[in-house]
Order: structure tokens, then sequence, then C-alpha cells
């Protein structure tokens, strides 16, 4: 739809800029790191926590280990109902606190030997983490997830927060606002597939950017004249919408429509 390249050029800047390094690797590899970065991340948004993670995915399933210094321990959290997009970091952290483990034991590291297909493979591990009372021992291995749906939803989380991020070093919106628009973005990605009309357009441009689609097309056509009064209640619109300065709105359209 011709009338609507002011809001694909939108999409265009907003989605390449953050796209391009987007060379993620296995599912196994990003349940390792993503799930117990974003946990350990936003559990260390609380004053009462600074802890590290030591192993992302361990033989035990769902359990990360984290060494807390606060209490010098290395502990085993289990993150199997943990959901990034809903729960937070701390309330789940003291909410699971009965099927976590505390105060593990460090173990050497050793040799692990297993059979498949009748040959006999040894997987060195470098150190595992053994709780005294279950006799459990967390020690890193390769995940193998079947929830394909929750690992989904994982990496869209993984890609919100790298478009929030980059929102807010590049145009001043904050962590939350970056995140709203980055999910706005996600989300007309989906239904412009479907197709969408013109007013779903218009609406979904006027929760991102303060106004429609039809009234930056006049704008712009006015813009283009030398008459930038409409251009100028625009950029303040914008501006408002995103809790940015006029300076940053304006920064902002200029990268997105040119002006």
């Amino acid at each position: 739809m011709k009338d609507l390249i002011v809001l694909l050029l939108l999409m265009t800047v907003i989605t390449s800029c953050m796209d391009d390094n987007d060379n993620s690797s296995s599912i196994d590899n990003y349940l390792h790191r993503e799930l117990a970065n974003d946990f350990v991340a936003n559990l260390n948004l609380d004053p009462e926590f600074e802890v590290e993670v030591i192993k992302a995915n361990t033989k035990v399933q769902n359990y990360v280990v984290i060494y807390d210094p606060y209490t010098d321990s290395y502990d085993a959290i289990n993150l199997g109902n943990y959901d990034p997009q809903l729960d937070n970091a701390t309330d789940y952290y003291f909410n699971s606190i009965d099927s976590n483990f505390f105060d593990l034991d460090v173990n050497p590291g050793y040799y692990d030997e297993y059979m498949s297909g009748g040959t006999v493979y040894s997987d060195w591990i470098s150190q595992s983490y053994r709780d005294r009372t279950s006799g459990l021992v967390f020690e890193k291995t390769s995940a193998t997830p079947k929830d394909l749906a929750k690992v989904a939803a994982l990496k869209e989380v993984a890609v919100i927060n790298k478009k929030a991020n980059f929102l807010s070093s590049e145009f001043g919106l904050s962590l939350n606002r970056g995140k709203e628009v980055a999910r706005l973005v996600n989300y007309w990605k989906k239904a412009s597939k479907k197709g969408m009309t013109d007013n779903e357009y218009n609406a979904f441009s006027t929760e991102l950017l303060g106004f429609s689609i039809t009234a930056g097309k006049v704008a712009l056509k006015a813009a283009l004249t030398g008459d930038n009064q409409a251009l100028d209640v625009l950029v303040q619109n914008a501006a408002e919408t995103n809790s940015i300065s006029p300076e940053h709105a304006s920064k902002l359209m200029t990268k997105v429509f040119g002006l």
C-alpha cells in the first residue's frame, strides 16, 4: 500500500538496525544463556542481590547454578516455571524457595562416561555442585528442551530487550517505553502478514508516535512546500507520547522519515 510508505519506513528502521546481528545460536545455547542471564539480571535489580550465573543449565532439568557473594554460597535455582515476561525475579526467587538448593558443595572436575550406539564416550565436566542433603549433582550439560513454545517466547523477550536498548540509546526512550514500542513493532510485523486496514495502520501509528499515518502524510506534504507548522505539532505529539524531548522526537522522525 503506497499510502503507508511512512509507516513502512518506520518499521524498516526499527527492525533493520537491530536484526543484522541476529545470528542466534541453537535453541540449546539460547536456553543456557538467555533464560539464566535474564533471571539474574532482573534479580540483581533488587539491592539484596548481586549474584552471578555459574552454570546456566544442568543435568537436573530446569535448574541454574548461581553464586551469591553475600552468603558466599553456590545455589541451584529452579527456573522451570519462570516466565520473564510475567514474573518479578525477586518474587519468583522467594516463592520457589522450597524447590531450590542452597550452599552446594563444590566438586572438582571429572570425566563423565556414557554409551551411545554401542560406543563409549567420555565428556570432561569441569566442575560440579552437589547438594549434600538430597545428593543431587548440578553439572553443565547440553539442554534438550521439549517446550518449543516456551523457547520461542524466551527468544522474543531477548529480541524485544535488544530493540528496547537500541531505542533507549538512540532516541532517548525509557527502557519500559522501548519495550512497549518493540512489542508494537513485533505485533505489527505479525499482523501485517495477514493484512491490515488503513484504520488499523492509523491506530498503530497513533499508539506508536501519537499521530496517524493520515496526519503524517498531510504534514509531510506541507513540509515539502516549506510549511512546517503541522510537522512541528507532530514532533510535539511524538515527544509527549514517548516521554522524550522534542529534540529526540525530531531526531526519531528525521531518522525514520528523512525530514
